[in-house]
């Protein structure tokens, strides 16, 4: 806001602009809830089932398309069961998620098992990051139930240190290789066991190894078969990556990981098969259009690249909660910071869109012919976050209160 005193000393015309500016806000908020309004519908959620006016045109659109991307807010537990209910609608051949590839091997094979992953989770605390939560380990259980495969993207964990080097131990011909790499698996997870317990992510092993302990790695397996060497190379590069907050680089990784995945990857064709994919990644990664946040174009804008060659659909649904709690804490240990509380004015950007969201009932908006009206200039926003929403997702889907994940 403006003082008073700034208009005092300001000469006329330049109030009248402020003055008209503030007007034309006021109008092209008029028309932002006037088609907010005519594009939302209300949908009731019980037991991970959905009804109400929302959830037929949820329904029609999943249907309609080839790749469904959720773009999520994590720790939150109303996230992975809506993500369990789109996925019963749309059936997907492939659920490519946020984790790396040799987590994506160790969630395969304990979802194909009965029970929860309790054993697992206490030798390797958080070792199956976001699918270490009950919420999420369960909809990954659902999906292989549905004869998904699940595909892991993303870098080497920041909490899998331990467990990497013990399978690469497992894989190593070399006795020299071998009874080093399993030392630094003991040590690596030890550093991990003892930050999640101080809740101190600063301290893991990502961090913490020595790069003489990384070069001698490098070196005792490079006369190792390739899958060992290309695994050693999987995880210098994460190092990298964090080592410089290289998040262009990180990108870049998932989506080169992502797309020799596909069926056709490295054969010829004009392009890459597309499988019925289901992705639920941070909400960062799942926009088609350019991160307002990271001001890349990240694996949410590929998809539909792809798609379109194809004459294919992607649809992409933002999902988040206005107000409520979300998990604020790796450690498993640390009960206290659990449940971590926030407020609809932590996202002031989607301020119209959640006024418009009753205490009970979802909301879900059509964002479609919002992004229309600002691609024909019949809506101009003033807030690039808020532009960058309706331009990136197809629904933004309101949870009027969510409940953090839980641990195992």
């Amino acid at each position: 806001m403006y003082s008073s005193c700034y208009f005092v000393t300001k000469p006329f015309f330049l109030a009248f602009l402020l003055g008209a500016t503030i007007l034309q806000a006021t109008a092209q908020d008029s028309t932002l809830v006037r088609l907010i309004r005519q594009n939302q519908s209300a949908m009731t959620a019980a037991n991970g089932q959905f009804a109400g006016p929302a959830w037929p045109r949820l329904e029609k659109a999943v249907q309609a398309s080839q790749c469904v991307l959720v773009g999520e807010a994590h720790g939150v537990a109303q996230v992975p069961q809506f993500t369990a209910a789109v996925a019963r609608i749309f059936k997907p051949a492939v659920f490519v998620a946020e984790i790396d590839q040799y987590q994506a091997a160790d969630l395969s094979r304990l979802v194909a098992q009965p029970g929860p992953p309790t054993a697992y989770l206490q030798q390797y605390p958080m070792g199956l990051s976001f699918y270490s939560w009950v919420e999420e380990y369960e909809l990954a259980r659902a999906l292989h139930a549905q004869g998904a495969r699940l595909v892991g993207v993303d870098q080497v964990s920041l909490l899998y240190t331990g467990r990497f080097f013990e399978l690469l131990a497992a894989q190593a011909k070399g006795k020299a290789a071998k009874a080093y790499l399993q030392g630094q698996a003991r040590r690596c997870q030890a550093w991990d066991r003892a930050a999640l317990q101080q809740d101190s992510l600063q301290h893991l092993a990502m961090y913490r190894l020595p790069q003489a302990a990384l070069d001698s790695v490098v070196l005792l397996t490079s006369k190792e078969k390739p899958a060992v060497r290309a695994m050693v190379q999987n995880f210098v590069t994460t190092r990298q990556i964090y080592n410089s907050n290289g998040h262009q680089q990180r990108v870049n990784l998932m989506k080169k990981s992502w797309l020799g995945s596909l069926p056709a990857a490295g054969t010829p064709g004009p392009v890459p098969l597309l499988p019925k994919t289901l992705f639920k990644f941070g909400a960062n990664h799942m926009a088609r259009n350019l991160s307002v946040i990271s001001g890349v174009f990240d694996l949410g804008s590929l998809v539909p690249n792809l798609a379109d060659a194809q004459g294919q659909r992607t649809l992409h649904l933002l999902v988040v909660g206005k107000q409520g709690t979300q998990l604020g804490s790796f450690s498993p240990t640390n009960t206290a910071a659990h449940a971590a509380p926030y407020t609809a004015a932590e996202l002031p950007y989607l301020k119209p869109f959640f006024d418009l969201t009753g205490p009970t009932d979802w909301n879900v908006v059509d964002l479609r012919p919002l992004r229309r009206a600002i691609i024909q200039d019949k809506l101009q926003v003033l807030n690039q976050e808020q532009e960058s929403v309706i331009l990136g997702y197809d629904f933004l889907v309101v949870i009027p209160e969510t409940t953090n994940s839980r641990f195992y």
